[in-house]
């Protein structure tokens, strides 16, 4: 019994680990992909972790060729799993909004009014890049009808271009002038006084973005807006955003201790 056991319980440890390795891998080459890969496809994800987990701790003694080999790859694997996190554009909070926003908010309204020039009236889009592809393209027509788009064919690219009033020429600019501000996408309608957003970064599938308002808020709208959990009033026309995506809480993280925090900067540049 324990000589058929042991080969059986040294395959399902491959599987499994080498299973973990591609998910990681893959998240950091596409991380949005493949976080909803791994929420759809959680019943394996889940077991694989564990099964990784304990082969980790088993292969520690290094006491044959498998655990020696095993221990390498899950060395691997958490180290694939921590890089995301210990890269500089693998957090964000509301402070990391704030001197992004101070260095480059100027070129992220003129790329907002280089684009607006271009599109055609009333329509809206969201175009987001990830590792130079479009990796999501939402269209609506000043009618608002329209579809989502995720990983879209390039024919799906061209389609939607031609219907928003852009061309491939505006969607390379768009790509360079976002990359420089180090900045993943845009959402506007091209219509007058509608507020447009920029996406700064995704870790996992959280996504932080600044809104852009062409009018001071007033300070009712202030309030009503710092009401919403997910949201941050910065100044009287821009606002920080959290989206948690599909799960997870829709609360700012640290929102409560920035705005404590501004709050107090505030009153002791006023004393």
């Amino acid at each position: 019994m324990k000589l058929t056991y042991k080969p059986i319980w040294i395959a399902i440890q491959y599987i499994c680990v080498l299973f973990l390795t591609f998910c990681f891998a893959g998240l950091i080459v596409n991380d949005f992909l493949f976080v909803w890969l791994i929420v759809i496809f959680c019943w394996l994800f889940i077991p694989a972790v564990v099964v990784a987990f304990i082969s980790f701790i088993s292969s520690l003694r290094c006491n044959s060729i498998h655990k020696k080999i095993l221990l390498i790859v899950n060395v691997i694997n958490i180290l694939l799993f921590l890089y995301p996190f210990l890269t500089p554009y693998g957090k964000c909070d509301a402070d990391i909004m704030e001197d992004h926003y101070t260095e480059y908010c100027g070129r992220m309204e003129q790329i907002y009014r280089n684009l607006y020039d271009k599109m055609t009236p009333g329509c809206y889009v969201h175009i987001e890049f990830e590792h130079g592809d479009v990796s999501i393209f939402h269209f609506s027509n000043s009618n608002g009808e329209g579809e989502s788009n995720w990983d879209p064919s390039e024919e799906k690219i061209d389609s939607l271009l031609t219907q928003s009033g852009l061309d491939r020429k505006s969607l390379a600019w768009l790509e360079t002038e976002l990359d420089k501000i180090g900045c993943i996408s845009i959402s506007m309608q091209a219509k007058p006084d509608k507020p447009f957003s920029i996406g700064f970064r995704r870790i996992g599938m959280e996504k932080y973005s600044f809104q852009f308002y062409d009018r001071p808020l007033s300070l009712e709208e202030q309030e009503r807006i710092n009401a919403q959990e997910n949201l941050i009033v910065f100044n009287d026309s821009t606002v920080f955003e959290y989206g948690s995506g599909a799960f997870g809480s829709l609360n700012f993280p640290g929102k409560e201790e920035y705005l404590k925090k501004k709050i107090s900067n505030k009153t002791g540049n006023n004393v």
